[in-house]
């Protein structure tokens, strides 16, 4: 459960009504510090978000004990996504600037997209197209969960 929320904040709330319900197929992992969702879109197969779980802005305003923790979640959920999926490559990003709660996006890169060296945020109109919907959020979770399980 959140450690502590933001009423306004779009991230708290959505970490809250995704562990409210009990086997939501959005949510792949509780770590402890963060959570591992399937991203709202698969416009990228695979396209998953880490969350950390108390409400902060700010990396570098963290405990570095807290800093390490959140930092190995990541690099175990990229690993787990690595695994699921076979990428030609994972991009990485965090910024805050619209939503200002520390969150990670993962996308999988394929070998076959022609902007594959291109940043993924270039196709961010066509995200809604790829809507993801339960039963492919069970199938992605499923798939990452049991790579997260194979590698603790």
């Amino acid at each position: 459960m959140m450690k502590e929320k933001i009423e306004d904040c779009i991230v708290c709330r959505r970490v809250e009504e995704l562990t409210a319900e009990p086997e939501n197929p959005f949510l792949i992992y509780e770590f402890p510090e963060s959570y591992l969702i399937v991203g709202d879109h698969q416009f990228y197969r695979g396209y998953c978000q880490l969350i950390y779980k108390t409400h902060a802005r700010e990396m570098h305003e963290l405990a570095p004990e807290i800093q390490s923790e959140i930092f190995a979640e990541l690099m175990l959920a990229a690993r787990a996504v690595a695994a699921a999926f076979t990428p030609w490559k994972i991009n990485y990003s965090c910024y805050g600037n619209v939503v200002p709660h520390i969150h990670w996006h993962i996308f999988p890169r394929s070998a076959a997209d022609p902007e594959r060296e291109q940043v993924p945020w270039t196709r961010a109109a066509k995200f809604s197209d790829f809507a993801t919907d339960e039963q492919t959020a069970r199938e992605i979770s499923l798939l990452v969960r049991r790579e997260i399980e194979n590698l603790i």
